[in-house]
Parts: C-alpha cells; sequence; structure tokens
C-alpha cells in the first residue's frame, strides 16, 4: 500500500486462492494465494469491537469472519513554504506561448480554496475558473471570493453569473493562470483528484481541505428511521481515485469512513462512489466540519465495526471464497517495510532461482515504468556461474515527480555488460544509481548507468564501486545526456575502485553530452588498492591478514549493503567474503 516493491518475479501457480472482501469497502475484493501473508487481527470478542488491536502475520487459509485485516495509514509528511505550478502564458505582443513557473505560498487558505475547487470548480474556454454554488449559499460564496484574492492577489478579475432556473450562482475568476495552476486538481468531475504533494502535506492543512469539499458537496443525514435514529456525513463523487484519496486523508485524521461503489450501467451513467463516516467518528468529524455531533445515539455510546491507532486501520472480513487454479501466471513480490500490501489480482509468496550450467548466456531484459509522482527501488544481486555471459538490458521511463532507483550487485559470470538507464522524461524527475561489481581471475565486469535528461529540473546520482582481484578486470562505463532544453538539470558521478593486488586492471570510461547552458554536472572517480599499511594495522590489533582484507573489503561496499534490504544485504556480504577467502595482499 505505502510500501516500495523490492522483489519481482512472475511465476506459474497451482494451488488454492482466496477471495476476501472487507466490511466498509465494497470496491476492494482481495484475491491472494494459500501462502501470502497479511497483518492480521484475531477477534477478542463476538459481540465486541477489539479495545486492542494485536496484530500478527497470517495466511488466507487460516483467515476467519469477523477477524481484521490491517490498512496501513500514510503517515509520511512533507510540508513545504510554496507550491510551484509550471504553466504556460500567452503573451499577445509576441503571439506565442511562454512557460511560466508560478509559486504559491501553501497556507491553510490555499488548501481550503483546493477543497471548493474540487467539489465545486471546472474551467471554461482554458481561461475561466468557476465555483458553483446554490444562491442561498452566500456564506460559502463570500469565502471563496476572499480566499481568491488572498492566495492570488488582485491581478485579475471575480464577478458573480447568477442562474434563476436553477437558483444557482457561479463565482468566475478570470485568469488563464489560474486556469492552469487549477488544472493540476483535475478537469471534469470525473477526472478531479488531490495532487501527490497535498496528500502528503499536514494534517492541520488537510483538514481545511477536508472542510471546504464538504461544505461545499457533502451531505449530513439525519434522520429517524425504523431502526431508529440514523446519523451519516457522505461525500459522494464520479472520481474513483478522488473516492481513495479522501478516505486516506480521513485516515491521517484518525476517522475510519466506510467506502460504497454504486454501478450505474442502467441509467447510461458513471459509478457513483461514496464515502461515509458514522459511529463514533462523527464526532471528531463534526469538528473539522464546524457541527456538533453528540457522542451517543438511540440512548447508546456510538460505536463502530472499524478499529484505529497511530500506524494501521482494521477492517473486519465480511467473506471468504476459496477455489482451485492450475498453472496461472502470478506474482512474487516483496514490499519494504510491514509488507501489508493489499492487491486487486493475484499474489504469491514463494521464492525460486534458476540453475545454469556451463557455456550459458543470460540476456535478460528489465523495463519499468514510473508514473506521475510514483517512486520504484529496483534491488538486484546476480552470482551467475563464470562460464556464463550476462549481457543484461535494464531501462526506465519517468514522468513527472517520479522517481527510479538502481541498486545492483554484480558478480559471477565470465563477462558481464550491464549500464540500468533511466530516461527522466518528466519534469523534476529523478534516478539514483548504485553499483557494485566483483571481478577475479578470469572475470569481466564492464558496468556502470545511463541517464538522459529530457524534463526540466531534473537531477541524477550514479555511484559506482569495483573490486578486482587475481587479475580480474572491472570497468564502469557510463552516459549522462542533457538535451537542448532540459534546464534545471543536475548530476553526479562517483567512481571508486578498489584493487586487491598488483596484477588486477579497473577502468573509467565515463561520457557526458551536454546540450543545455543552465547545469550542473560534477564526475569523479578514484582508484586505490588495500596497502600494506592497512594490513599491518589490522594485524597490529590480533585480527589475521585474512579478516584484515574482509574488514578493508566490507567498509568499501558498506554504502552499498545499507541501501539493500536485509536479506540482500547480508547475501552480497556473504558472496564476498568467499570471493575474499584466500587472497592475498
Amino acid at each position: 500500500k505505502y510500501g516500495y516493491v523490492y522483489n519481482l518475479q512472475k511465476m506459474p501457480y497451482t494451488g488454492a486462492i482466496y477471495k476476501i472482501k472487507v466490511y466498509g469497502d465494497s470496491m476492494r475484493e482481495i484475491e491472494a494465494t494459500a501462502e501470502h501473508p497479511f497483518l492480521y487481527v484475531d477477534k477478542k470478542s463476538k459481540r465486541d469491537r477489539n479495545k486492542i488491536f494485536e496484530k500478527r502475520w497470517n495466511l488466507p487459509k487460516f483467515f476467519k469472519k469477523a477477524d481484521y485485516l490491517a490498512m496501513p495509514i500514510n503517515r509520511v509528511i512533507k510540508e513545504e513554504d510554496y507550491h510551484t505550478f509550471d504553466v504556460k502564458q500567452y503573451i499577445r505582443e509576441r503571439r506565442t506561448f511562454v512557460n511560466t513557473t508560478v509559486r504559491i505560498p501553501s497556507t491553510n487558505d490555499f488548501f481550503k480554496l483546493i477543497g471548493y475547487y474540487i467539489s465545486e470548480g471546472s474551467i471554461s474556454n482554458g481561461s475561466y475558473v468557476n465555483f458553483s454554488f446554490g444562491s442561498h449559499e452566500r456564506e460559502l460564496i463570500e469565502d471563496v471570493k476572499m480566499l481568491l484574492r488572498k492566495v492570488f492577489g488582485t491581478k485579475f478579475s471575480i464577478i458573480e453569473t447568477h442562474h434563476e432556473k436553477n437558483h444557482g450562482t457561479n463565482v468566475v475568476a478570470s485568469s488563464v493562470i489560474l486556469a492552469r495552476i487549477f488544472e493540476h486538481f483535475g478537469k471534469g468531475a470525473a477526472n478531479k483528484l488531490i495532487p501527490h504533494w497535498a496528500m502528503l502535506e499536514t494534517p492541520k492543512k488537510q483538514k481545511e481541505l477536508l472542510k471546504s469539499m464538504f461544505l461545499g458537496d457533502g451531505n449530513y443525514y439525519a434522520a429517524e428511521c425504523n431502526s431508529g435514529y440514523k446519523e451519516v456525513f457522505r461525500f459522494s463523487t464520479i472520481s474513483e481515485k478522488l473516492a481513495l484519496q479522501i478516505r486516506d486523508l480521513l485516515l491521517r485524521q484518525k476517522i475510519v469512513s466506510f467506502l460504497n461503489k454504486r454501478d450505474r450501467t442502467k441509467e447510461n451513467r458513471q459509478p457513483m462512489y461514496t464515502i461515509g463516516i458514522t459511529g463514533e467518528y462523527m464526532a471528531p468529524f463534526g469538528e473539522i466540519i464546524g457541527i456538533k455531533v453528540k457522542s451517543f445515539i438511540n440512548n447508546k455510546n456510538r460505536g463502530s465495526m472499524f478499529g484505529i491507532d497511530d500506524e494501521f486501520a482494521y477492517f473486519p472480513i465480511r467473506s471468504i471464497e476459496k477455489k482451485d487454479v492450475e498453472n496461472i501466471e502470478v506474482y512474487n513480490f516483496s514490499v519494504l517495510g510491514t509488507e501489508t500490501y493489499n492487491v486487486n489480482g493475484f499474489a504469491v509468496h514463494n521464492c525460486s532461482a534458476p540453475q545454469y550450467d556451463s557455456k550459458s548466456l543470460h540476456a535478460g531484459c528489465v523495463e519499468i515504468y514510473v508514473k506521475k509522482n510514483a517512486r520504484v527501488k529496483y534491488s538486484s544481486i546476480e552470482n551467475w556461474s563464470r562460464n556464463t555471459y550476462n549481457l543484461n538490458t535494464k531501462r526506465a521511463i519517468v514522468e513527472d515527480n517520479g522517481i527510479i532507483e538502481w541498486i545492483n550487485g554484480n558478480m559471477g559470470s565470465g563477462c558481464t555488460m550491464l549500464y540500468p538507464s533511466s530516461i527522466l522524461k518528466g519534469n523534476n524527475s529523478r534516478s539514483d544509481s548504485i553499483g557494485i561489481a566483483f571481478a577475479g581471475k578470469g572475470q569481466h565486469q564492464d558496468t556502470g548507468s545511463k541517464v538522459i535528461h529530457i524534463g526540466k529540473n531534473t537531477s541524477s546520482t550514479i555511484k559506482a564501486k569495483s573490486i578486482s582481484k587475481d587479475g580480474g578486470i572491472t570497468g564502469y562505463r557510463g552516459l549522462v545526456k542533457v538535451v537542448k532544453g532540459a534546464c534545471g538539470t543536475k548530476s553526479n558521478v562517483q567512481c571508486d575502485a578498489l584493487m586487491v593486488d598488483d596484477i588486477s586492471k579497473s577502468d573509467t570510461t565515463p561520457y557526458m553530452q551536454i546540450q543545455e547552458d543552465d547545469v550542473h554536472i560534477g564526475h569523479e572517480a578514484t582508484v586505490g588498492k588495500i596497502s600494506d599499511e592497512q594490513i599491518f594495522y589490522l594485524t597490529s590489533k590480533g585480527i589475521s591478514e585474512g579478516e584484515a582484507m574482509k574488514m578493508i573489503v566490507s567498509g568499501f561496499i558498506e554504502p552499498i549493503t545499507k541501501e539493500l534490504p536485509g536479506e540482500y544485504a547480508v547475501e552480497l556480504n556473504r558472496l564476498i567474503e568467499l570471493e575474499m577467502e584466500n587472497s592475498i595482499g
């Protein structure tokens, strides 16, 4: 859900598949294999909700109805003083569009205005931002007008238009720049969304967004029913992404909501998504929007079937269905952190590794597409037979604000040629590449990285380390290319080579092609060997010569291993220790 996938493998699967539904989320249907682990909470009492949620790992084949699945809450906070927007402004004198960067202070008022736009806003003719209200909602109309002036100043006109038949009032701001800014929050009701940076801002600012969004288009239902008095706060939208985002923002306020999807195909209309707040969570939400809600209902304290703490929300299991499958394709993947992830596809949690005989060729290909605001971390440790040619292709395309992280460990094989490539297509995108190569007798490790900067304000780092012994050859071969127009580019390349003896070899072949003036590029390379002084110092402390060499090499590769998931780091250290046995300086 909020972790990063660090291991992904496609494989055939035969066995039981479990389909799991939870209360409070009619959109989500989890399908998993029998051995797929989830964070799970056993229900203590048949009648009452748990007071304490004690999490444990459990497998679908052992699930029981009414027990809880844990859903992680995104607690990452990235507060900014300003948010920047790239807009195109038409200059009449020049009869052309000019790219302009606009900085807007990240204030409570700005977030409140975002909420009004998401609930009641639209853009017309590319030049007008409209906020639609009922004519009786005078307080909201004046609030929007005040916020527009307070956030954006007075360099544009604001007018009101009235619709007598519909009893409506529009607040219209005439500004191309404002229209371009609000396009970031979606054009058309089905495309409304909250940008990634806003999802990571402080809960205090997000509270203002939730408040104005509800005041603009929310619903407070309170009425007598056959079962007694009923109350509920509701958001409704035809944007699926926005519905999920509202639920996530509420969780950051420690409010659990339910999420329903209503199919309106027969009405020839798009699906409607409803986010509802009931039970004990009504009172804290009422405080946000300014509606006082009593802590009891129908002469009883308000309760809820859901639970929440600082890190997780807990949803009771509604139903469990089992079916047997044969030879379907599934993906084995692991996630950094708690590994708490739910998917709408299949997942299997097993590991396998092929064994290669002599005279083998590995010509693998990894392609990653990093979408807007996404982050991908790809870690790979490769240890092939010395009779294997490892000719590998790894590449990624990165959109706006995306991040790709390559972490590669290469050893084994008679010859390796590997240069993970990042194409930074989007503005503010980033690539970080860290690689370690080890070459022993009869081995040639030709590795490096490539980065092509296309978007604006992109950045990249390349860190390459290599170790060679017993006549092994290591080499760094890399490319940094900055195309014309990729202004604000920052790139730094650092290559460090360690030779264990006098017969090994290390080469550095960097290539930089810079076609833009506004860039900051750096390159640094070092080559060294384990000295007699280092060995003498450590052996004088009672450490054997072999252990001393292992310590020096471990310290050299430490910047790489600390970036790896735990089991990968252990594996890499162990492999290098095996390679270093019986080495002499």
